[in-house]
């Protein structure tokens, strides 16, 4: 096959995947957006702030923690550049940020390659609490932070800054439509400039059987994680660009052999718990947290849990 001919069959594809994925993401993204500006992060906050001594985190760190948890770690990055944090809290926050963000967009997109969404909202819960309390050990070891407490405390809650019966929104139609329409159209470039090219250099890795020097090459990950040779494209694109991405590669890969439920189990588990290892990374190590933190121990805890889920499911699928 010409390059032409790949490219031109790899453009397609980035199309046709970014358009399906257009269909779970921007509305969700639109609902997440508007959501934002009626005051209902700032009327939850308060409910769960005494929970944040256990991750050894100031009270008003709940609310970057929220709003990455219904936006994404950009919004939660902005929202956290107001506090005086110290880089243990910091590498702390992030920590439990990339385990728990954007859950509204990604617990769609999970549901439509057949992972169960509301055992993966758990797992990404549970996670991102185990992640949040083992870091801030760390923490408190290496980068001179405070030992996290046992148990919340049960009155230290901040007094409310806003009631449910307070909730409304903080701007207007005429500021918010272009506002949100702007946001949507980002979105949508931003699909398509990943996709695209995504979609051509995979097709270029079929065509001149890339794929298959890779699984050699990584047949060892694939032992380890308990995962097939088919499951490793995605797994790697989800890992270096985002769990969307991955999932946008796994739907394409499944229109030419579909993954095993124990595969598309164990991507799901490795995905939640570390993504966008390049974006994720520099992105909060800009912000203040230690590097090695973020990458390191997040890698080992995806591995590790991916590992040991892939044990119990082997003797379950066996």
């Amino acid at each position: 096959m010409k390059i032409a001919e790949v490219c031109k069959t790899g453009a397609l594809k980035g199309l046709r995947t970014a358009l399906r994925l257009y269909r779970i993401v921007l509305p969700i993204y639109a609902i997440v957006a508007i959501v934002g500006h009626t005051g209902f992060y700032l009327w939850l906050a308060p409910m769960l702030e005494p929970a944040m001594r256990i991750f050894a985190l100031p009270g008003e760190a709940v609310v970057p923690l929220i709003i990455g948890a219904f936006s994404d770690e950009y919004s939660m990055v902005a929202s956290m550049s107001a506090l005086s944090l110290s880089t243990a809290q910091i590498t702390t926050a992030a920590m439990i940020s990339l385990c728990f963000h954007g859950i509204p967009v990604e617990l769609v997109v999970s549901q439509r390659i057949g992972v169960p969404p509301l055992r993966f909202l758990l797992f990404r819960f549970l996670m991102a609490v185990i992640t949040g309390i083992f870091v801030a050990w760390l923490g408190a070891l290496f980068l001179g932070g405070a030992a996290p407490a046992l148990t919340p405390s049960p009155d230290s809650a901040m007094s409310a800054s806003i009631t449910f019966g307070e909730l409304g929104f903080d701007t207007g139609w005429d500021i918010l439509l272009p506002e949100l329409g702007l946001g949507v159209l980002n979105m949508a470039l931003m699909l398509l400039k990943v996709l695209i090219p995504l979609m051509i250099a995979i097709e270029f890795m079929f065509v001149y059987k890339v794929v298959n020097i890779i699984a050699k090459k990584l047949s060892w990950l694939c032992r380890l994680l308990g995962i097939s040779r088919d499951a490793l494209v995605p797994l790697l694109v989800g890992a270096l660009l985002g769990v969307t991405y991955g999932v946008g590669a796994l739907m394409e890969l499944n229109k030419k052999q579909p993954l095993s439920r124990k595969d598309t189990i164990l991507l799901g588990v490795f995905l939640f718990s570390g993504h966008a290892y390049i974006e994720g990374t520099y992105l909060f190590a800009m912000a203040g947290a230690n590097i090695i933190f973020i990458c390191g121990v997040r890698l080992l805890i995806a591995i590790t849990a991916t590992a040991l889920i892939g044990r119990v499911l082997s003797a379950r699928f066996h």
